[in-house]
């Protein structure tokens, strides 16, 4: 959850500033919605069953390469 929120508040920040690429403006909602989806089904985890933690763990790459290509534009512009 402290992930999520300081990573939407940093994302945030940049949108505000101006220093994001103009191709990520329209992909914002969507890199906020997929941060913070994992942390509100996290008690769906909770129920152990093998699809929920598979979901959850293409869920999280998911998410991860949403992080990783957010960082690489911003770096590259």
């Amino acid at each position: 959850m402290i992930i999520a929120a300081f990573s939407s508040v940093m994302i945030s920040i940049l949108w505000i500033i101006g220093d994001l690429p103009f191709s990520l403006n329209y992909a914002l909602a969507f890199v906020i919605t997929a941060l913070w989806l994992p942390v509100l089904l996290r008690h769906k985890q909770q129920q152990g069953s093998m699809a929920w933690n598979l979901f959850f763990g293409l869920l999280g790459l998911g998410v991860l390469l949403i992080v990783v290509r957010v960082v690489w534009l911003i770096g590259r512009g």
